[in-house]
């Protein structure tokens, strides 16, 4: 099985799509083009430009001109993590968050997203991600968290934190060892320098490598040809432990065009984990969320979930919020595919 494994992933079968040469022209113009921004000690220069930087002209980095769409999936069980009224907390949690910020928010109902030919439902993100972007046309941003993950500080701009470009360059990590799953090192190494306009998906690293379950992906025709790329049905077919997330690992090992225009920021920038999971960095108060990655409905999840609910940071909640809640009329799982 495992020989037959690799050999699946060195004889793959691309899609019949390709992006037009104009997209290529944009972004894969020569490696040079893509650091051009890279100051000589390796990092940031964020006074430089390159052949991308029209591409983004229109994006600008201040806050006020940052559209962000929060997006959450889920698939009607409403006792994850063993909690009967985990949904109504996440809804609070993510809606409060998006109401003091100025983001919009997205609850999708993942069921209604089914692939083509029985996929896995962990693939049905990425059909969500392009209905996302589709819904809501003036985004540049997207926004995906997993259904267990809860913002702990709520005062922080997810803006300010990790995409403007002091964020980024105080969180990304240049030349560094990637690991892979069990904890070991993959012998590939994260880009040494990046334009921040050049990023269009920003993920953390953990012990494990990169973790789909918390990510931002950029409005851009690069993103759009990753989208289509990520749901290969070859991809698809395998027999991989963790599905989408090995599907993400697979593009960005093999595809250079990928690693470019991705930026692995440190795990606790984005990503932390309660203090029982031993795959990354435990959450710390500042942190900005917390995610309970792999945890199904074990009592230890409960206690968990229930722990770090009580020490994140209380917001007043807006009542609109409220009342939605108290009558019922909360938007959860409220998004499905118009296919």
């Amino acid at each position: 099985m495992a020989a037959q494994l690799v050999w699946n992933l060195f004889t793959l079968q691309w899609p019949a799509w390709r992006p037009s040469s104009n997209f290529y022209d944009k972004v894969t113009s020569g490696v040079g083009s893509l650091y051009a921004g890279a100051s000589p000690s390796g990092g940031y220069d964020k006074t430089a430009t390159s052949a991308d930087d029209a591409v983004h002209s229109s994006g600008s980095h201040s806050k006020s001109n940052k559209k962000i769409v929060m997006v959450t999936g889920s698939t009607g069980n409403n006792r994850m993590l063993g909690m009967p009224h985990i949904k109504e907390m996440v809804y609070e949690n993510r809606m409060t968050y998006a109401e003091k910020h100025g983001l919009e928010f997205m609850w999708a109902n993942m069921t209604s997203y089914n692939l083509p030919n029985g996929a896995p439902i962990y693939w049905n993100k990425i059909p969500i991600l392009k209905d996302a972007f589709a819904r809501f046309p003036d985004a540049e941003w997207v926004w995906w968290m997993d259904l267990d993950v809860i913002i702990m500080n709520m005062s922080l701009s997810i803006h300010d934190h990790v995409l403007s470009p002091d964020g980024m360059a105080r969180n990304i990590l240049l030349d560094h060892p990637m690991t892979g799953a069990g904890g070991g090192e993959t012998g590939y190494r994260s880009p040494a320098a990046y334009h921040p306009d050049n990023i269009n998906f920003v993920i953390s690293l953990d012990n494990w490598g990169m973790n789909v379950g918390n990510f931002l992906m950029r409005r851009s025709e690069w993103s759009d040809w990753l989208l289509d790329l990520w749901i290969e049905p070859l991809y698809i077919s395998q027999n991989w432990v963790f599905p989408e997330n090995d599907g993400w690992t697979h593009m960005w090992q093999y595809h250079e065009i990928i690693q470019n225009h991705t930026a692995c920021m440190k795990q606790q920038s984005m990503n932390s984990y309660p203090d029982y999971n031993f795959l990354g960095q435990h959450w710390q108060p500042g942190d900005h969320i917390v995610h309970f990655a792999g945890c199904g409905g074990d009592a230890i999840c409960e206690s968990a979930w229930a722990k770090y609910w009580n020490m994140r940071e209380k917001v007043d909640v807006p009542p609109s919020v409220k009342r939605k809640l108290d009558d019922g009329t909360a938007e959860i799982e409220a998004f499905q595919s118009s296919v």
